[in-house]
This record gives C-alpha cells, structure tokens and sequence, in this order.
C-alpha cells in the first residue's frame, strides 16, 4: 500500500479503483491529485497507532497546540515526539514505510520525474526502497484548522526513520 502510494501516487483511502489508479485523492471534495513526498510512512497495528495517538493526545506539548488561541492563518508547528516514548522500546517494530530511489544523487529530481510519470505514465518507472528501521525514529503530529469550531486539530500523524523531522513524509 504504501508503496504505490510513493511510487504511483495512489491512495488508499480512494475506493474508486479508476480513480486510485488515476492518482486522484480519496480525501478531497473534488477530483485533485494524490499528492505525496519523498517517502509514504505508517504504523502497521491498529492497536499500536490507537495507543500513539492516545498517547500523543496526552503529551502536554500536543495539548498546548490543540489549545493555541485560534487563527486561521496561524496553525501551530508540528510537535515531534519520539516513537519509543509514545509506543515504548519496540514500537518501532510497528512502523513501516518506502522512500524514493535519488536520482543522479537527488531526491528532489526523484520526486519531479516520479510526479511528472505518474501524470503520463511516460519513461522509466520511479524506483523505492523499503525503510530500513524506525527504531530510534520520530512521530510528527500536524495540526490543521476546524474552522466549524475555530479550534486547532490534528490532522495526521507522520511516522520518521532516525534521522528526519517528518517535513517531507505522508
């Protein structure tokens, strides 16, 4: 699953088969492109990201951005914990993910030449690596707004090898 999310641009969470493989996003209102970087992440357990998030909910630096005085233009930073703290010493075991293949030593041209196929379906195929180990890895939560509230909410949870802060992973 995440591979294809990484390589193809696909998303899981469109349950139109056509669509998913169209590289549309399950997610938006309209019919927009599935977008995703330079590396797709996820906590493989139920169980273990019910607990992350829990967990994560409960950490007083996640409280203080959930409750940060509401301005629409203003979201607050991601917070990033580390993934032992919120699943203890092995909860890495319950991570996985894929990172795109550099090309010429350039993730950043990777990731154009992977965007520009997935939208022709032209050239040489993207290529991916499975991330090696989560252990000593981060979880990022990011915040977005709900404007229906005027309160700040989490939007989704980034899983990090060792080594990367979560900017570029989805």
């Amino acid at each position: 699953m995440n591979e294809r999310r990484l390589r193809n641009l696909e998303d899981p969470a469109q349950l139109d088969p056509a669509k998913r493989a169209a590289g549309i996003d399950g997610l938006a209102a309209d019919d927009r492109p599935h977008r995703c970087g330079r590396m797709a992440t996820r906590i493989t357990s139920p169980d273990a990201f019910a607990i992350a998030l829990a967990t994560g909910v409960g950490h007083r630096d996640v409280r203080a951005a959930l409750g940060t005085e509401f301005r629409e233009r203003r979201i607050p930073p991601p917070v990033v914990l580390p993934i032992a703290e919120l699943l203890g010493p092995d909860g890495h075991r319950s991570c996985s993910g894929w990172q795109l293949e550099p090309v010429d030593g350039s993730l950043k041209t990777a990731r154009n030449l992977r965007d520009a196929w997935a939208a022709t379906r032209d050239g040489p195929e993207p290529k991916s690596r499975r991330v090696e180990t989560f252990e000593g890895g981060t979880l990022s939560f990011v915040f977005g707004p709900n404007q229906a509230r005027d309160v700040y909410e989490i939007v989704t949870m980034n899983v990090n090898p060792p080594g990367r802060q979560g900017s570029d992973v989805r």
